[in-house]
């Protein structure tokens, strides 16, 4: 009996998942560099082939955020939400994006989320922990 092959498997058209993450290193090189062109069509091409891989979407995010695209970010956190939603980072962005539109209530309701996972993990990425307070001290200013 021959073996079921995933979509994502399919549509990464070759690619191994270290190249994948080859290539987005690239991409954030670019991103951190300035080239944010560079990094977007990377980025595009990365969840062209493989649209389950949840950094891209959140590197496009970050470039609609950076242009004042909110529909496109809004597109892209949701889209890394849904192929992750236990992401904390997945949900901090989403958080971004809906404190950015004005949806304080999603955007409420998300944070306490991430809230509690943060507090219940020891372990957590300082850098998220802080983009995570940054991210409340806004929604508190703005709600």
């Amino acid at each position: 009996m021959a073996r079921t092959r995933k979509l994502s498997d399919v549509l990464k058209r070759g690619y191994s998942d270290q190249e994948i993450h080859h290539i987005y290193e690239l991409a954030r090189f670019n991103l951190e560099n300035g080239q944010i062109a560079k990094a977007e069509t990377i980025l595009k091409g990365l969840v062209a082939v493989a649209p389950e891989f949840v950094p891209a979407y959140l590197g496009l995010t970050y470039i609609d955020l950076l242009n004042d695209n909110f529909d496109s970010a809004l597109h892209n956190a949701k889209e890394a939400h849904k192929f992750d939603p236990s992401s904390p980072i997945a949900a901090i962005f989403l958080v971004t994006v809906l404190i950015s539109i004005g949806d304080f209530t999603t955007a409420g309701s998300h944070l306490g989320e991430v809230g509690d996972v943060i507090e219940t993990s020891p372990n957590q990425n300082s850098n998220l922990v802080r983009f995570y307070r940054a991210q409340l001290a806004r929604f508190k200013n703005l709600a």
